[in-house]
Formats: C-alpha cells, sequence, structure tokens
C-alpha cells in the first residue's frame, strides 16, 4: 500500500518560510509530493529535470494557498515522465541488493524506478542517517562515485536531497539518491582530483570562493575553455574537453575547510558560498544590457538555500558537512568557469532600481508564488531571503545583506519582463528548435531559454536580450 507524504506547519516548516503557514496548503502540498513520488520520474524525455518537488516545497514554504500550489502542478505535471515507461516490462529485473549489479548500472536513466525502490527499502530498514553514510558519505570507491553524482547536471541531485533533508522526508530523500544513481559522474573528474590535491598539499592556501572565481577567470587556457557552438552542456562537453581536471583542481581545491572543523567555520564558509553564488548571478550582467539572470549559475544559488539546513542535521559529522559544503563551492566554480568566466559588476547591483520596490520581500514571495515557471523564481527568492537571515557576509565583501534584495528583485523584474509584449526578450533561434524537437512540455524549456540567460559569459549569450535604455 502507498504511505502518503507528510507535511505540517509545526514539524516540517522547512529551516527557511515565512510565518503562519496553512495546514491546508500542507495537506495540499503532501497529496501532491505523493502524487510525484509514486507516478513521475526524475527526468522527461530523459534529459530535463523534473522540478515538482523543489517547486511545491518552495511554494509551501514561502506561503502559497492550497490553490496556488494546485495552479503550479497543474502547469508542470501534465508533460512529466512516467515512473516506469511502458516498455520498461522488456528490461530484465535486476537485484541492487548485489554490490556489482548497483554499480553496473549507475547512470542507466531507465533504472530510476529500480534505485528507488531499493533506498525506500534501505531507508525504511535502515534510517535515512545509516543509509546517507553507507552509500553517500562513507568515503569508499562506490559511495564517493555516488557522491560527487550529487552534483551532476546543474546541481539536481543535491538540491534534491536538500529537500528531503530540509523538510525531513525519507521519501524525497530515496528520491534524491535514486536521481544521483541514474545522473551521470563526470564532477568526480574535478571533485576527486581536488580532494586528493588538499590531502596530498596540507599547505594549499584557503581562499573566499570569490577569489577562486577570480583566479579562474585570470586564466585565459580556462576562459576560453567554452565555446558557444559547444553541445548543451558546456561544462562535461565543453570545459572539460579542453581543460584538465587537474588545472581545475589547482584552483578549485583552495576552497576548503579544515579536516575537523568547528561549527563556527562551517558557518562561515557556508555564508561565503551563499554570499558568492548570490553575487555571481547578480553581478554577471553584460554592458550595455538590460538586467537578466543565467541559468547555469542561478542553480548554485538556488541550491544554497538548503546549507543551513544540512548544517543542522545532527547526524552528519561536522567532515561530512564540510565535505558537502567544499564540493557544492568547487562545482559552483567550474559552473562559474563554463559560462566563460564571466565579469562581475558590482555596480549592477548596488545601483540598481527595481521596477516595483514596494513591499519588501513579503511582496516578492507573492509574485514568485504566482509567475508561470517550473520553480526557479520561488527558489530563488527563498534562497536570496535564506542568505540574508545569516547576517552580513565578511569584512570586504562587495555586497552586504542589504544588497541580497536589490538582487532579488532584479530576478523577479528580469524574469517578468521577459515576456512584455512591446519590450520582452526575443525568443532566440535554439528555443525554437528546442520546442520543435522536445514536442509536449517543449514550451517550458523555450520559455526558459527566454527568460534566462545561458552561458553568460560567452559569444551570443545575450542576443535575445534588449540593450539598456
Amino acid at each position: 500500500m502507498a504511505t502518503r507524504l507528510q507535511l505540517s506547519s509545526t514539524a516540517t516548516p522547512g529551516y527557511t518560510h515565512v510565518d503562519n503557514l496553512s495546514n491546508e496548503t500542507a495537506e495540499v502540498t503532501a497529496e501532491l509530493l505523493t502524487a510525484n513520488h509514486y507516478s513521475y520520474h526524475t527526468k522527461w524525455k530523459a534529459t530535463f529535470h523534473n522540478h515538482l518537488v523543489h517547486h511545491l516545497l518552495a511554494l509551501w514554504a514561502l506561503g502559497a494557498s492550497p490553490q496556488e500550489v494546485r495552479d503550479m502542478w497543474n502547469l508542470n505535471a501534465a508533460y512529466q515522465a512516467p515512473l516506469e515507461a511502458p516498455e520498461k516490462t522488456a528490461i530484465p529485473e535486476i537485484d541492487l541488493n548485489d554490490a556489482s549489479v548497483f554499480v553496473e548500472y549507475l547512470g542507466q536513466n531507465d533504472r530510476y524506478a529500480d534505485y528507488l525502490t531499493f533506498f525506500e527499502r534501505e531507508i525504511d530498514q535502515k534510517g535515512v542517517s545509516t543509509t546517507l553514510n553507507q552509500y553517500l558519505l562513507k568515503g569508499d570507491h562506490a559511495a564517493n562515485d555516488a557522491f560527487y553524482r550529487l552534483f551532476s547536471d546543474l546541481l539536481h541531485p543535491l538540491i534534491h536531497l536538500g529537500c528531503g533533508l530540509e523538510f525531513n522526508q525519507p521519501k524525497i530523500i530515496a528520491e534524491a539518491l535514486a536521481g544521483a544513481c541514474v545522473h551521470e559522474s563526470w564532477p568526480g573528474t574535478f571533485l576527486a582530483e581536488a580532494e586528493t590535491l588538499v590531502q596530498k598539499n596540507t599547505s594549499l592556501p584557503s581562499k573566499t570562493l570569490l577569489e577562486v572565481l577570480h583566479d579562474l577567470a585570470a586564466d585565459l587556457r580556462v576562459k576560453h575553455g567554452v565555446k558557444h557552438t559547444d553541445p548543451f552542456n558546456k561544462i562535461a562537453d565543453g570545459l572539460l574537453t579542453r581543460v584538465s581536471a587537474d588545472r581545475l583542481a589547482a584552483y578549485i581545491a583552495q576552497f576548503r575547510l579544515t579536516p575537523n572543523p568547528t561549527s563556527d567555520e562551517l558557518r562561515s564558509k557556508m555564508i561565503d558560498l551563499m554570499y558568492t553564488c548570490a553575487y555571481m548571478i547578480g553581478a554577471a550582467q553584460r554592458p550595455g544590457k538590460r538586467e537578466a539572470m543565467d541559468f547555469v549559475t542561478l542553480h548554485t544559488a538556488t541550491t544554497c538555500v538548503f546549507y543551513p539546513a544540512i548544517l543542522s542535521q545532527e547526524s552528519l559529522s561536522n567532515s561530512d558537512k564540510a565535505r558537502i559544503l567544499e564540493a557544492s563551492a568547487r562545482t559552483s566554480a567550474v559552473m562559474y568557469a563554463s559560462c566563460g568566466s564571466p565579469k562581475l559588476h558590482t555596480g549592477r547591483i548596488l545601483d540598481y532600481a527595481p521596477r516595483h520596490p514596494e513591499g519588501g520581500w513579503e511582496a516578492l514571495f507573492r509574485r514568485a508564488i504566482c509567475y508561470p515557471d517550473e520553480g526557479h523564481a520561488a527558489k530563488l527568492m527563498r534562497a536570496l531571503y535564506c542568505a540574508e537571515q545569516l547576517g552580513e557576509p565578511a569584512p570586504g565583501f562587495p555586497i552586504a545583506k542589504v544588497d541580497l534584495i536589490k538582487i532579488a528583485h532584479m530576478g523577479m523584474d528580469s524574469v517578468e519582463a521577459a515576456f512584455d509584449e512591446i519590450s520582452g526578450n526575443k525568443v532566440p533561434a535554439a528555443a525554437s528548435a528546442i520546442l520543435q524537437r522536445v514536442g509536449f512540455g517543449g514550451e517550458m524549456v523555450a520559455n526558459n531559454m527566454t527568460r534566462w540567460v545561458y552561458y553568460g559569459g560567452l559569444e551570443h549569450a545575450w542576443d535575445h536580450i534588449p540593450d539598456l535604455e
């Protein structure tokens, strides 16, 4: 018998949420999370990600009404792929309890349902903590393989794990682990190299993430290691084909924590990571162009909302928490490099004049809740608000706490202006081609390609964005 997911305003409000959450919304959100769990795959068309869980939980935490949650479900559920494809009957049964079989089928998208069933049983029998340690954090070859896969495809498996941990949902944690297992392993090339470098060189400097970004941007081989003509995944199929893992590791390994970090060190590095990702998406503007945000580095910012929840997990050791923060920051830096290491313009944040400055965060949340996308706007608002709650960044950082809401305004203003009938963004030619190729569901992909910039430091990335007036 299917077990229903549970949410409540008192037990599972999330780490970052508005006041006065509604139990009625909790009921509807839990109902739809349950429907997603038993009905839909983690990807659709074997390429695009199912964002339903991320979107629903962001809406819940931001105070959406039951109907608003249903409206966004109705917008995005119809094009999802079924949990098991109709042709699954032709696929042989496998026993994932056999370690060799478990490893053999890693990265195979059509085995998501098998891994999901496996991890649900493991969590039911062993609990979340033991399961995470055994399959993700233990440090052996198999666990490291799964751990690195968490950071694949714009951090989507990590985002999913964050949802499960923050809202205390074992079934969503099982989804995240299964999702990681069917993603590609390419982040392991540079993450493993960085970890090895730190282990071998204990005197390696410790830098802020922003210093790492500046170092990457100054290396011309890295900066020119990706081309606008590369395939869509310009990290795996562009940057990593031209820039070696050890070259990247020499930079990204310098974002590091001590082997047994204190809670204060963890918090300090977390704040550094969160502020830098927020700064990166706000400041990476193209001179002469209207404000827009990069869809690739956007995910580094929206993932940040989960770090306080991860650091609050008593079952995780400080070393495990440090490893997650390090891998997140290092992958975020590589994602920045894959965008051509765009120049960061602090003034575009400090001088930004919001189109609708009234109402503060509450008004921004309302706009994001009603915005018809697959959840990125709502997730961004919650992540930036989360960072603000943590206080100021380290002295000397380019922006302050007060500037986070400016970045939030910039984000909402840009996606709302994107489809203005008179002054909106152009529809990129690639978006039209995607719409034709993908068919049902392709409109959401095409809209994303219109409202956001992709790989914003590259030639032609901003062609569809209007000039500044």
